[in-house]
This record gives C-alpha cells, structure tokens and sequence, in this order.
C-alpha cells in the first residue's frame, strides 16, 4: 500500500500542471525582481495584524485591569429598620471589611426608605446593585429567643434581609456583589458575638435547647433575587452573545459584496435599485440571524423565566443591533480597500466586547465612553426586558441605538453612490485602455472610438 501511495504521489507530480519544467523556483533568478514585491506585503501584512491584535487585545485586557481593586465602585444600600445591636453589627462588620475589594454599602435612615417595598424598588430602579436591611424587631426577636421566650420558633433568617439582581452581569453579581453580601453576614454574626455575646450569655436559658441554638446561630439573612440567571448559559450571553452579532454581519457582507462584483451590479444597474438591493438584503438577513439567536437564547435557556412577549422583545433588539453592526460595517467596507476590512471588523468587534462582558463601574473611566457604542445598549435594553423593567434605561438606550441605525443608513447611502460612481468609472477606463491596446495592435484606431481631452468621469 505504500509503495503504491509513494508512485502515485510521483506520478502526480509528473502532470504538466505541476512539473518543474514548466514552473520556475521562488528563490530563482527569474523571481529577482518579484521577490521583493511579494514579500514587502507579507510581512507588512503580518506586522499589522500583530499590532492589531496588540491593540485590540490590550483595550481587552485593560478594561479588566485591578478591576477588584474597583469593587468599592458597586453601591449597596442599607437601612437599619432595627435599631437595636443586630444594626449596631451590620455596621461595625462593614467597617471592618470595608475596602477597594468589598462594595461599597450606604447606609441610609428608614425615614428615606420607610418600608422593605422602598428598599426593592431601589434595586429594582438600578440605583444600587442590591440592598441589605435590619427587619424591624430584630434584635427583640432574637434576645427573646435566647431567654428561651419562642425559642423554637426564632428564624435567624428574617435577622437580615437583601436584594440583588441576578440577571444583570451575572458573574459579577453572583461571585461579587452576593459573594460580598454573604461575606457580610457573617461577618455581622461575628460582630454580634463581640458586641453582645457576653450579655447575651448570661441571659441564655441552658435548659432550652433552641434557645442555645439561637445563641449559636444568631443572624443568618434572607434572599430576594429580581431576576435568577441561575442557567448555564447566563455566562455566554454577555460574551459569545455580543461576538455572534458582529460576525454575523461581517460574513454576509463578503457574500453581499461579492455577488455585487460578480454580477457587476455596481456598475450595470440603476444606483437607487441596487442599493434597495443592498438594503433589503440587509434587512431581511438581519431580521432572520436576530431570530436564529434569540431561538437558541431561548432553546438553552433552561429553567430561564422568559415569556413570549419578552422573546418577541429580544429579537427585535437583537434585529437593530445587528442593523447598527452591518450598516457600519458596510459603509466602512465600502470606502476603504478589500484588505482593510478585517481590520475593521475586528476593532469594532473588539470595542462592543468589553462593556457587555463586565460592568463599566469596574473599569477605569476612559473605557466608560463604551456607553456610546451599540454592544453595551443593546445588553442594557435586554436586561431591561428579561427582568420585566427593571434597570430601566431605556430612555437612553434606544435614542442611542436608533442614532447609530440612522447614522449608517445615511453612511451606506453614500458610501454605496460613491462605490457605484468609481465602479463605473474605473470600467470605462479599463474599456478604453482595452480599445487602445487593440489599436496599437492593429496600427490604426478602433472602430467607433472617439478620442476626447476630456478626463472620464
């Protein structure tokens, strides 16, 4: 078998299309003068692509840079409807983790947040990333308890009570906001102990075992969570989830344009039809990608609390997103040479990442201009649907979407009367220089040639 293979293979290479006699080495003689001409793009080529990535990736990288030296830039609220020492210990535990590492939690009186419904709907508005507060009687309930008054019945749970919202940055609020809360409540046990365990020892009732057990177990905390993203794939819709939209977009327009240069609609077709073309094109492949990614969103979306009024919702911000991606992409890809293009591409991918991928309070300020761009207010909308209105920012988010939907249609406009404009322009020439050469040729002019001092245009 593998002596057959080897013949084979020289039997091959003895084919006319592939023998040495009618090819020439690349390090030859012959290719003296290519040579250069060839290798100064390869690797001025590369080069560029290395300081692309360089660029690009160190954007990437930079906006997560210390960004756990940034955790004191997460706003928690709290409120002491106690008054009593389990609120003196919630405060004396911030104090002794209060740091750049831990978020930062504002305290507030109860007069501004006169119930727990106050204290949720401030969540629930996005002013703070989540809440914690003393129920009222807490601490009554709990020194109660361990003079074995309802001992049996004393909950350490309905001590502390907080709120977070789960959907937005799920991994940051899940390993850092709650984590933090967690780390909280703990650490108010412990203050706790230190502030009142030696009164609260002598007050114990031995002989009633919950009330040791309340002694043991004083303060746990109850949770609320706006929106679980408990599924597994929470993870990929701030990350995957922005990429796909660009990359899209970017592999239809080579598509697009390639057929334009085949068929030569560029130059053979009226300008106002085939840019209708163009934008209906567009539209409707946009239309059906936005759909293809909100349907497997929600096939993989497990035990995810979405109804149809919501998907509908989703697809729709996903169809004008993906508008705001092509239509820039198209008029980039329009005004600037075919090799440029993954250029292009990849800066703007690049740009839309960061701000859906980690919160914009955890990176430095110059990144935070990211709120400008698409990515980040496409995310934000989508929050806003999947959690039923909360963080509600819509305000801003769609004029800003919107504004970049207009802004690329005027771009590819333009952008498409000027291709079509120099497409036809570069093809006279090319048909006149053709009729020279046949003339030359011939030693007389071409038939039906009219020779003229003025420029094409």
């Amino acid at each position: 078998m593998a002596k057959f293979k080897i013949s084979s293979l020289r039997t091959v290479r003895q084919w006319p299309t592939l023998t040495k006699d009618n090819r020439v080495s690349f390090f030859s003689n012959d290719w003296k003068s290519s040579r250069p001409k060839f290798v100064r793009p390869v690797i001025g080529g590369g080069v560029m692509f290395m300081l692309l990535f360089l660029g690009a990736c160190s954007y990437f990288y930079g906006t997560l840079y210390h960004s756990n030296y940034r955790y004191d830039n997460f706003r928690v609220l709290a409120v002491d409807y106690d008054g009593g020492v389990i609120g003196r210990s919630l405060q004396a535990a911030y104090q002794q983790l209060e740091g750049p590492h831990f978020f930062n939690l504002e305290f507030r009186s109860p007069s501004e947040y006169p119930s727990d419904d106050n204290v949720l709907h401030a969540v629930w508005e996005g002013k703070y990333w989540a809440a914690i507060f003393a129920t009222e009687g807490a601490s009554e309930r709990l020194g109660a308890a361990i003079q074995g008054d309802n001992a049996d019945r004393y909950n350490p749970a309905e001590a502390l009570h907080y709120i977070w919202n789960g959907q937005y940055y799920p991994v940051f609020s899940t390993s850092v906001v709650k984590a933090n809360i967690q780390t909280l409540v703990a650490a108010t046990r412990i203050a706790y102990n230190r502030i009142n365990g030696t009164g609260a020892s002598a007050m114990l009732d031995q002989r009633n075992p919950a009330a040791v057990q309340a002694l043991l177990n004083p303060i746990a905390a109850t949770e609320r969570n706006i929106k679980d993203a408990s599924y597994s794939a929470a993870v990929l819709y701030g990350t995957i989830g922005s990429v796909t939209p660009v990359l899209s977009q970017f592999f239809f327009l080579l598509l697009l344009n390639g057929m334009f240069l085949e068929y030569q609609l560029y130059t053979q077709v009226t300008v106002g039809s085939s840019l209708v073309v163009r934008l209906g094109a567009g539209i409707f492949y946009s239309l059906g990608s936005a759909l293809v990614q909100a349907g497997y969103w929600w096939a993989f979306g497990e035990d995810w609390d979405v109804n149809g009024a919501q998907f509908i919702l989703t697809w729709l911000v996903l169809w004008v997103l993906m508008m705001d991606h092509q239509l820039l992409l198209e008029t980039a890809f329009l005004l600037v040479p075919l090799p440029a293009t993954p250029f292009i591409m990849l800066i703007w991918m690049f740009m839309n990442i960061p701000s859906t991928l980690s919160p914009l309070e955890l990176q430095a300020g110059f990144f935070h201009w990211a709120m400008a761009i698409p990515g980040y207010n496409a995310y934000a909308t989508l929050v806003t649907i999947w959690t039923g209105g909360a963080r509600n920012r819509l305000y801003r988010t769609l004029p800003i979407l919107f504004a970049w939907l207009v802004a690329g249609l005027i771009g590819t406009t333009l952008a498409h009367w000027r291709a079509c404009h120099l497409a036809f322009k570069r093809q006279r020439v090319d048909v006149l220089e053709r009729r020279d050469d046949k003339s030359g040729e011939a030693g007389q002019p071409a038939e039906g040639v009219m020779v003229s001092n003025q420029p094409a245009v």
